[in-house]
């Protein structure tokens, strides 16, 4: 038992595992497919602006400026600012510090080849001497950040000057921050949330495993019990049997008889259990013809006749004529056999029977019902179980194994029915198959 336990918990960890592993590899690809999507976008928008800006470098005028983020900051031949275009006021500590990235100590002007490659030159006014330096792309100044879209020359109102033109993308990345902080967030949040959901599908996923597991041992310990008695039967009449072996057979039929009915019980056992096997095989075949559903019915209630008068149990029908049913004959005809024979020897002493069968709609109803001490209400969900019997002991006078509803609940869902049951303590019991 404990090992089977320690069993069933290994398989509900690893199906945890396994589905919180799932969830999270999808919301982290989800979560970084968004991040990438964004990224792209924002640095395609920045890509964009700075073309745009450009392309127009040498042809809008000093003041020309169209897009609010782009600064153009204008030199003089001396390297001295000549003036800021903005659509914005830019913070004169933040121009100087700009223009000093492009400047340093040196006293050169920066000038970007026209594919902005990652190489800039710088030239001397006075020579035709150059030198390659690098400078950075983006610029990181007093919590803001920029873009270098390109440096020209310019012709001032002084001479010729410089003109350096950047864009500002504070906001763009402040975006992509946020979005990295928000997605980070939300899978803190979400992370104890799918592990509580994955714990609760692996439970959810093991329990009809659970289930199977208990029912198999339910199984394995009713068959034995019901196997114990026939068996003690015929051990014991056959030791008296033995220990008088001078005694003729005709003296020992006493002790014969009680051999044979203990091997009839256990014949009748493998038989059911057999039946019951084959009844909830996946691949069960159906050899589904027409027939008239009618004329079954009837001559298997002149069958169950003699059997009810024996003990003077009613029977009373009420059969519709001429229902064409296509299905399993053979199948059929085990369902009603066994809801019949459930419904004489329940019916109790002097009891009735009343069966009816009718065509309604598209479907076909045979309905069964029986006096008898009827089945409490708390009881009605466990009929059609294994070995299932409201007795308190086995051992009734009615000699059933509690298979019979077992075998018709397994057959009527293989043809695609439904067999249910109804009434209470001390009514009548009434079970409907439903075709």
């Amino acid at each position: 038992m404990e090992y089977n336990t320690k069993i069933l918990k290994k398989l509900r960890n690893n199906f945890f595992v396994l589905s919180a592993s799932i969830f999270l590899v999808v919301i982290i690809g989800a979560f970084i497919a968004i991040y990438i999507n964004i990224y792209f976008n924002v640095q395609q928008e920045i890509e964009i602006r700075i073309e745009s800006a450009r392309s127009g470098a040498h042809m809008f005028s000093l003041t020309d400026i169209a897009d609010p983020l782009i600064v153009r900051i204008n030199l003089s031949e001396t390297q001295e600012i000549s003036s800021v275009n903005s659509l914005v006021d830019i913070p004169e500590s933040t121009v100087e510090q700009l223009v000093y990235h492009f400047l340093g100590e040196t006293s050169h002007i920066i000038i970007y080849s026209a594919n902005y490659n990652d190489t800039m030159r710088a030239f001397h006014f006075e020579g035709p001497q150059s030198a390659e330096i690098d400078m950075p792309k983006a610029i990181s100044i007093e919590g803001r950040d920029w873009r270098v879209v390109s440096s020209v020359m310019v012709a001032l109102a002084e001479g010729m000057g410089h003109s350096i033109i950047l864009l500002e993308v504070t906001d763009f990345n402040n975006t992509l921050s946020s979005l990295m902080y928000t997605l980070l967030m939300i899978a803190l949040v979400v992370f104890p949330i799918v592990t509580g959901i994955s714990y609760y599908f692996s439970k959810r996923a093991i329990k009809p495993i659970e289930e199977a597991w208990e029912k198999q041992k339910q199984f394995i310990a009713d068959a034995s019990h019901e196997l114990k008695t026939p068996i003690t039967i015929i051990k014991s009449n056959l030791g008296i049997v033995m220990s008088n072996p001078n005694e003729t057979v005709d003296s020992q039929m006493e002790w014969l008889g009680y051999v044979n009915t203990g091997a009839y019980r256990m014949s009748k056992l493998a038989n059911d259990l057999l039946s019951l096997a084959n009844a909830e095989r996946p691949d069960l075949q159906m050899q589904k013809d027409n027939f008239d559903i009618s004329v079954v019915t009837t001559d298997l209630i002149h069958e169950m006749t003699a059997k009810a008068n024996e003990k003077s149990t009613k029977i009373t029908a009420s059969v519709q004529p001429n229902i064409i049913l296509y299905s399993d004959r053979e199948k059929i005809l085990q369902i009603a056999a066994i809801l019949f024979d459930n419904a004489i020897k329940y019916s109790g002493p002097n009891g009735w029977v009343e069966i009816s069968l009718a065509q309604m709609n598209q479907s076909i109803c045979l309905e069964v019902a029986n006096s008898g001490k009827g089945i409490k209400k708390a009881e009605l969900h466990s009929i059609f179980g294994r070995f299932y019997q409201t007795e308190p002991s086995r051992n009734s006078k009615n000699e059933g194994f509690g298979l019979g509803l077992s075998i018709a609940k397994a057959l009527s869902e293989k043809l695609g029915g439904n067999l249910s049951v109804s009434g209470g303590e001390n009514e009548s019991t009434v079970f409907t198959f439903v075709l």
